[in-house]
């Protein structure tokens, strides 16, 4: 009796199918599976699909796609997203980002204020600001008057477009705020910003379809103490901060006779931690995010740098770099200095230089560049050769082009040429993210 062959396989179950697609780790590579046929893409865009895989690789996080700046383009509303371009390996990603209809970074969905004019232009009719971006989120603010030092909060997610408004603060809360010192230019009172998503307590179940949770910390810095305050979305409260006591700002204070909010303004973070860097007097204001306390920590550091030269940025193994560079350049040859935050044995702070990188640009006649916003371990580098950058950022509408740098590697890369305004103070921030077909919502 012959042997009955079984007949081969034309096509994997699709139990088989999924295993493998969820094996795969790189969302790139996802992406071009879906690409591949019709039943691949609705398996790869489904949120039960994008959960699990997640919850496989946690450790890969989304790709760099470009760099979000908090001004809008003129007469627009919201900011700018200025997407990688070729030949950068992300550029495809990042055009699907920009694209009509993928992402509002004009963030029109949220609501307008109640005495809005139909006929005034997007930006006066919203009134909202944008104040930080992390995780795929948005926080933008709204002030009901110019001299209200509480403002409207909302998180947001420009790609489902879906939003969260927070509850009001608290009056008792907010009457800790005592005269405190402007921000960006005096637009604002108050720095709120987002934080990282609070862990879940032990023995709560995992839900695929709970929300997901986020935390935005609220502070006011006034003459002789800093209020800050956090909400987490698990609670939906507001409570004080342990902050320290007679820390005193002063309103002028250096050789250049800079106003505060042109020195203090820049926020770092690194490793659970916030970081506001005063390298004149070496006092470092620090939030740690697992005890929720505010200190001043002293981290001795080299007397020629300014704020605006340095960035404090996550670097390998939960080490603190910091990405400064020289003021001035005696050889007319532009470098970037990297340092890591080392504690000695009697627990003192100082950084010490790691790495030296040239960069390809002439100060013979001026500083082409200057340093924007960093988030995982990438720092953003503007470069305008045409308009050599003075002391301060300029806040003229101005062409540039945009770099990155990254702890690893330490290789400068272009991202785009963009037309780009705002100064030291606004916000500029790298996009990481998924592109649309593998987002799930983040509020």
């Amino acid at each position: 009796m012959a042997a009955v062959v079984p007949e081969p396989l034309r096509e994997a179950p699709d139990d088989v199918v999924d295993e493998i697609l969820l094996r795969v780790p790189c969302p790139s590579s996802l992406v071009r599976a879906a690409a591949s046929c019709s039943s691949f893409r609705l398996l790869v865009s489904s949120p039960s699909f994008l959960r699990c895989h997640r919850a496989l690789h946690p450790d890969e996080s989304g790709p760099f796609l470009g760099v979000f700046s908090s001004v809008p383009a003129s007469g627009k509303a919201g900011g700018t997203f200025h997407p990688a371009g070729p030949p950068h390996p992300a550029a495809a990603a990042a055009r699907a980002v920009a694209g009509a209809g993928a992402a509002d970074f004009s963030f029109a969905f949220l609501p307008g204020p109640p005495d809005a004019d139909a006929g005034a232009g997007a930006e006066s009719q919203s009134g909202w600001l944008v104040r930080d971006y992390r995780d795929g989120r948005f926080l933008l603010d709204r002030a009901p008057s110019s001299h209200a030092i509480v403002t409207d909060l909302a998180v947001c997610d420009p790609v489902s477009r879906r939003y969260v408004l927070l509850p009001p603060i608290p009056e008792d809360l907010a009457a800790t705020a005592d005269n405190p010192l402007g921000v960006l230019g005096g637009r604002r009172w108050c720095e709120p910003f987002l934080a990282p998503a609070p862990a879940s307590a032990p023995g709560d179940a995992e839900d695929g379809d709970e929300e997901p949770a986020f935390a935005v910390i609220w502070t006011a810095r006034c003459p002789r103490r800093v209020v800050a305050l956090a909400f987490s979305s698990r609670d939906g409260a507001w409570r004080a901060l342990p902050s320290p006591d007679c820390f005193v700002w002063r309103s002028r204070r250096s050789i250049f006779a800079c106003a505060v909010h042109a020195v203090w303004n820049r926020r770092h973070y690194a490793h659970g931690r916030f970081y506001w860097v005063d390298c004149l007097t070496n006092r470092w204001l620090v939030l740690d995010t697992s005890a929720m306390e505010l200190t001043v920590e002293e981290i001795q550091s080299p007397s020629r740098f300014w704020e605006e030269n340095v960035a404090v940025v996550e670097g390998p193994n939960g080490a603190v770099g910091v990405f400064a560079h020289e003021f001035y350049h005696a050889d007319g040859n532009a470098s970037l200095n990297y340092y890591t935050i080392l504690r000695d044995d009697d627990n003192r702070q100082s950084w010490q230089l790691e790495k030296t990188i040239p960069l390809p640009w002439s100060t013979k006649h001026g500083r082409p560049y200057c340093l924007r916003g960093a988030a995982n371990g990438c720092l953003v580098i503007e470069v305008s050769q045409d308009s050599p950058r003075p002391f301060m950022s300029s806040n003229h509408s101005r062409d540039v082009e945009l770099f990155t740098i990254d702890v690893k590697h330490f290789q400068l890369g272009r991202v785009c040429r963009a037309r780009c305004s705002g100064g030291v103070s606004d916000g500029w921030w790298p996009y990481f993210s998924f592109p649309p077909l593998l987002s799930l919502p983040t509020v």
